[in-house]
């Protein structure tokens, strides 16, 4: 951004009473779109994270769902 840019605000909020609608990206508000990390990108892509992951959350699952049986 250069120094003659005029400064960044966020985009208006919609008011409390009004219905909520979808988020709508646009060329305004891409600006604001946060960018995943290196390590984020790493570990969505790193094989034994993401095994590690499936496994922990079927583990959870099963012990949920044998508790619900007894």
């Amino acid at each position: 951004m250069a120094a003659s840019d005029p400064p960044v605000q966020p985009p208006a909020q919609a008011k409390s009473g009004a219905a909520s609608s979808p988020a709508k990206v646009t060329a305004e508000t891409a600006r604001y779109v946060t960018r995943p990390t290196r390590w984020t990108l790493f570990l969505r892509t790193f094989v034994p994270w993401q095994l590690w992951r499936f496994a922990r959350i079927n583990l959870k699952m099963m012990r949920i769902i044998r508790r619900s049986h007894t």
